[in-house]
């Protein structure tokens, strides 16, 4: 009879485990493992909607587009309301073979600095992106991926880790952040929400020149909300998807815990495992 009892624990304790490590290598940016990983967890427990959600972001991450939507579709199979599956499907439906083929081939995405997320005042803004590259370019984009801004007159640019121009800053913020760069700032950005063609990013200043001392780049009345400081519990959860609201994966409103939904970071149900 203790073996019994025994085995349920010491299943969920190694789900557990292997749960925490997908998630560490997630976060790490290290896909290949992660796929493994993945695949372990859904070996013992198929049902589990969070490392089907995990598995398939990690499969996009290397380019497999036609196999990440797949696991997406299972996902939806189990789960119809599974949002972060329902938005995947629909942006992975957008490329096609030959462009996930030539996607595959360019430079992944950079890891980002946890630090670019935490909220200094004056140092921290958003922008929402205008003039966006088409559907094709911006499917192969998700939340969490580091982006570079490049200035080009009176414009600045956002473009992906392949160099492609994914949409430029609003004009206000643009030429309040020229000037800035153009005196020796420097500025780290990151993809925070996807929404069709609708791209938002946070950008943070990473350097003042020391002839800006004194100067914030992001005053009240740019942007107007700051983005508030959202550690490993919901900055650092790699596509943070809410059921309830048209908001991103970062969010700089007054939202509480509750209102952040599910995530690709989530444990399944215990039960699942009991149920095997």
């Amino acid at each position: 009879m203790s073996s019994t009892v025994y085995q349920p624990e010491e299943r969920a304790r190694q789900h557990r485990q292997l749960t925490d490590q997908a998630i560490q290598l997630a976060l790490q940016s290290n896909w290949a493992e992660a796929i493994e990983v993945n695949r372990q967890i859904l070996a013992s427990v198929p049902r589990d909607v969070s490392a089907l959600n995990r598995l398939g972001k990690a499969l996009s991450e290397v380019g497999s587009y036609v196999e990440a939507r797949k696991v997406y579709e299972d996902t939806l199979a189990i789960d119809p309301t599974n949002n972060i599956a329902r938005k995947n499907v629909d942006r992975l439906a957008l490329l096609t073979d030959g462009a996930a083929a030539e996607a595959a081939a360019r430079p992944i995405s950079e890891r980002i600095d946890p630090r670019l997320f935490i909220e200094e005042t004056g140092k921290t803004g958003f922008s929402t992106l205008v003039d966006t590259a088409p559907r094709d370019i911006l499917a192969r984009l998700t939340a969490g991926d580091q982006v570079y801004l490049a200035t080009e007159g009176h414009l600045l640019l956002v473009r992906n880790a392949a160099g492609e121009r994914i949409g430029r800053v609003e004009p206000r913020l643009a030429n309040r952040l020229i000037g800035f760069i153009a005196s020796g700032n420097q500025y780290a950005a990151a993809i925070t929400d996807l929404d069709g063609v609708k791209i938002r990013v946070i950008i943070r200043e990473t350097f003042q020149h020391p002839s800006n001392l004194g100067r914030v780049s992001f005053p009240p009345q740019v942007g107007a909300e700051t983005v508030r400081p959202y550690i490993k519990d919901s900055v650092l959860r790699y596509e943070r998807e809410e059921d309830d609201s048209e908001d991103g994966e970062y969010s700089d409103g007054e939202e509480s815990a509750e209102e952040f939904g599910e995530t690709e970071f989530e444990e399944s149900d215990a039960g699942e495992m009991d149920n095997e």
